[in-house]
């Protein structure tokens, strides 16, 4: 796991169906990726998650910048958003 990763909760929220309605209203589905385990909820195919054409995407500085999607208490949106440290 690189550094950026480590800013991971491993909450799994993501990893969810979510419905984005016209006027950016977002709505958060139980309906979880198939390869999510929902104990853990750890990707059981995280190696090769990439690969799989199940739709992941790749959390990058920048995507986590962009997308509304994301919870507040996603650990990159929280590192993110905490600002340079003194």
């Amino acid at each position: 796991m690189n550094d950026w990763e480590s800013h991971c909760r491993r909450c799994g929220e993501c990893c969810f169906e979510k419905l984005i309605e016209e006027d950016g209203t977002i709505f958060y589905t139980s309906t979880a990726c198939r390869f999510l385990d929902l104990s853990s909820r750890e990707c059981r195919v995280y190696h090769k998650r990439f690969k799989m054409g199940e739709g992941c995407i790749k959390l990058t500085p920048e995507i986590v910048k962009s997308v509304r999607w994301l919870p507040p208490d996603c650990g990159y949106v929280k590192f993110l958003n905490r600002g340079p440290r003194k």
